[in-house]
């Protein structure tokens, strides 16, 4: 097996629901964040053997998304492209097949991300009226995002297996509004020292009006989003639920993109590889309370790793709502000094099929400045599953 590494990663900034990437398609978000990994990489595009991008919110008008992306990248006809959908770690796997692609020899060069704009759900029409019509009356829209935001077994909201999780285990609305505003501390503190600067490229976005805006910061934390704050927000799934707008991700838009290669191909291009791909774990959940999917996944890719959480300097956990980043924290013992030490979901944003691939570079940028040797990204996944991988760094 041939050894894969990264070589280099790039991000759009996560923009907001409807904010300034609400008329930026995911493949043109994509296209952008290809680009930049390419250059950052000095990798041409005809060098490329295979596109894999995570996409989860997938709609007709921009059914491949993946393909859109890499082809607007400038990456050539005959280079083929894949869409993943594993939901919320839709980026994540994405970047896991293309590593065991290039460890297996099927191909050198990848380029494997994932890319999202909730803003651009579309609202539906139920597929009868194709065969039925309408007729007389009214015809009702279902809404594409939240349909996508369900839990596909339970039909309810996702935020209502976070009020399981929190029920069945206890966990606090004090505790989750705490972590929320760390959270925001955290990802605040980072913009403003500027630690996400070198992993951004910025976004031109053309105006109706005047010159275009460019976009170089993400849009989601705020300084304001304190303890006393949050306290204050009502619970939203659950009339005396836990689970508020304030300690649960948020809906953005973004798109995140590495460039992996096989060790040797590194060498031969003088390229010098920044991490490794070491390990790979996925587990499923009871769909009720999929929040937990981390535990099983990290524990599963530890035992294959031989390692322990000890041997882990850095950890990306993705927080999809506080009550459930809380159990997998306590559950598995993880040390909150050394997790999600520059804000994730509640306060960058959870843009679904882009996620795990930002993850992915913030982890490797954040263990470069701090000199940490294996890092671990996970995220829980809707339909109740977890997905974990070990990176080691190479520098």
């Amino acid at each position: 097996m041939q050894e894969a590494v990264i070589v280099s990663g790039a991000r759009t900034p996560i923009g907001r629901y409807g904010g300034a990437f609400k008329d930026v398609s995911a493949p043109e978000l994509g296209s952008l964040a290809i680009k930049a990994a390419l250059d950052q990489a000095n990798v041409r595009p005809d060098q490329v053997d295979e596109v894999v991008l995570g996409n989860a919110l997938q709609t007709a008008e921009a059914g491949y998304a993946a393909r859109l992306a890499s082809l607007g990248a400038g990456i050539p006809d005959d280079v083929p492209t894949i869409a993943i959908n594993r939901q919320c770690s839709s980026g994540l796997e994405a970047i896991n097949l293309a590593a065991l692609l290039v460890k297996t020899g099927e191909v050198e060069i990848a380029v494997a991300g994932g890319i999202e704009n909730m803003s651009q759900s579309p609202y539906l029409i139920d597929y009868k009226a194709r065969f039925d019509g309408l007729g007389m009356g009214d015809g009702a829209l279902t809404d594409s995002l939240v349909k996508g935001l369900g839990c596909p077994v339970n039909l309810y909201h996702m935020g209502v297996t976070a009020e399981n999780v929190a029920e069945r285990f206890g966990v606090s609305r004090e505790d989750q509004d705490e972590l929320a505003a760390i959270s925001h501390q955290r990802a605040v503190a980072a913009i403003k020292d500027g630690r996400f600067d070198h992993q951004i490229s910025p976004v031109t976005v053309p105006q109706r009006r005047g010159d275009p805006i460019i976009v170089s910061r993400d849009e989601g934390p705020r300084e304001d989003s304190t303890l006393e704050r949050l306290a204050q927000l009502s619970p939203v799934f659950k009339k005396d639920g836990t689970v508020t707008a304030g300690n649960a991700s948020t809906i953005n838009d973004g798109a995140g993109v590495v460039v992996i290669m096989s060790a040797e191909k590194a060498a031969e291009l003088g390229i010098k590889p920044r991490m490794r791909w070491h390990t790979r774990g996925v587990a499923g959940v009871e769909p009720a309370i999929m929040g937990i999917g981390p535990v099983p996944a990290v524990r599963k890719v530890l035992k294959k790793a031989g390692m322990s959480l000890d041997d882990i300097g850095l950890i990306e956990l993705n927080e999809a709502f506080a009550s459930q980043a809380l159990y997998c924290m306590r559950e598995l013992d993880m040390d909150l000094e050394k997790t999600n030490v520059n804000g994730s979901g509640i306060s960058l944003g959870h843009p679904v099929g882009a996620t795990g691939a930002i993850m992915t570079i913030k982890l490797m940028e954040e263990m470069e400045l701090r000199g940490d040797e294996f890092g671990l990204v996970t995220m829980c996944v809707g339909g109740g599953q977890g997905v974990a991988t070990i990176f080691q760094r190479t520098g």
